[in-house]
């Protein structure tokens, strides 16, 4: 059986769920401070609850898992980077003026930067305790697999400089590392006198240059702000509303899969490295063996003409084609790779998941920023959200088939 079977007045019926999705998502953005859903921001934990008790209609089963995450990863390795690059400075400046020995402790300093601009450290910063939700609407008869609509509620952490203007920063900082380490190997080599070229002393010199390299990772430091966030409605509060519009659906029709378990999943702290969707990875690891799992990703959806899918798998790949033609949806073939979502977690973990999205190639102009807001919830994110749920359904119908 095809979703689109299972009512006959079945295109209205998911209609009334888009429309949950988009007015539920307008309410949210008139009543919460949508400056504060960052991860385990006060708007968050509105936005989860509010979420949670509509599962509780939907589902059979909800459960609220709580898990750490190092939001301040970010800040932490680049403050790091600074206090190791200016280090390195001093030494480096101590070497040329009173003893060749503070070039060894230069090189050390230098090679601890390099680490701490690679992410290294990030570890260290202090956990913050949030919370993931995953909801599940048993099957009529013993499971064989299961199907989960995820999505992420927080929304990005806010910042203060572009994308662009973060990337030359970070480009900038590994480019005054890898200077430093050089600088350091080619005079370590000179004061053994491993190694002779004509203007070596005046070489020294660089050690006065080198340190404005220092000045960037500290900018970086400055840019990210964990106690607020950007709107956020594309990504994704209406990705998390159309996830539980996709389930409301099964409910309000008093639907089943005939053995396959249908799951929702809401995670937190996806601007922490993922941390929501590694922790259920993790803490669900017997579920997951359990039963074969397929995740269908729902994020930044808001424009029907650029909605597409991104699989990983065979299995996911074949599974998505088959409920887009059941559903009657045109996907296009945009891959929007410098969007870091929850797929690629899910892919390492070896389960079969995929992304709908409405993301296109390059970037849009709203991208997580402050234009990602209210305004995108036109009748264009309504057929949008639509084609997104519609896919899901009948991915969810597709899949149930293999296994009866």
């Amino acid at each position: 059986m095809k979703a689109n079977e299972t009512f006959e007045r079945y295109d209205g019926k998911v209609r009334e769920c888009c429309n949950y999705a988009v007015r539920s998502s307008k309410s949210f953005m008139e009543n919460a401070d949508t400056n504060k859903r960052q991860a385990g921001g006060k708007a968050e934990l509105v936005l989860r609850d509010q979420l949670t008790k509509d599962l509780k209609e939907f589902c059979d089963e909800v459960d609220e898992v709580s898990f750490y995450a190092k939001q301040k990863a970010y800040i932490t390795s680049n403050l790091l980077t600074f206090i190791f690059l200016l280090a390195t400075a001093v030494f480096a400046i101590l070497f040329s003026i009173l003893n060749p020995y503070f070039i060894l402790a230069a090189l050390v300093t230098a090679l601890l930067s390099l680490l701490a601009a690679l992410g290294v450290f990030g570890g260290t910063s202090k956990s913050v305790e949030d919370v993931n939700v995953f909801a599940r609407r048993k099957s009529k008869g013993e499971p064989a697999a299961r199907i989960i609509f995820e999505a992420n509620l927080d929304a990005p952490f806010k910042r203060n400089i572009s994308r662009g203007t973060a990337a030359l920063l970070k480009i900038l900082t590994l480019l005054g590392v890898i200077l430093y380490i050089a600088f350091c190997v080619v005079m370590l080599l000179v004061d053994n006198g491993t190694l002779n070229f004509g203007f070596q002393d005046e070489l020294e010199y660089a050690a006065y240059v080198l340190p404005v390299f220092a000045i960037f990772p500290l900018i970086l430091s400055r840019t990210v702000s964990t106690g607020s966030s950007f709107p956020g409605v594309a990504d994704n509060l209406l990705g998390s509303y159309a996830a539980c519009g996709a389930m409301r659906y099964m409910a309000e029709q008093d639907l089943r899969l005939e053995s396959t378990e249908l799951c929702v999943l809401l995670t937190s702290s996806k601007e922490a490295k993922n941390a929501g969707a590694k922790a259920f990875v993790r803490d669900f690891k017997a579920d997951l063996d359990a039963l074969d799992t397929t995740i269908l990703c729902f994020d930044s959806i808001y424009d029907p003409d650029s909605l597409n899918a991104v699989t990983k798998g065979r299995k996911a790949s074949r599974l998505i084609d088959e409920a887009a033609a059941n559903a009657g949806v045109l996907l296009t073939d945009h891959n929007p790779k410098y969007h870091k979502g929850n797929l690629k977690v899910y892919d390492k973990a070896g389960l079969s998941a995929a992304q709908i999205s409405s993301l296109p190639d390059n970037a849009p102009a709203f991208y997580r920023g402050e234009r990602d807001d209210a305004d995108l919830l036109t009748p264009d994110a309504v057929h949008a959200v639509e084609g997104a749920i519609k896919v899901a359904l009948e991915a969810a119908y597709a899949l149930d088939a293999q296994e009866v």
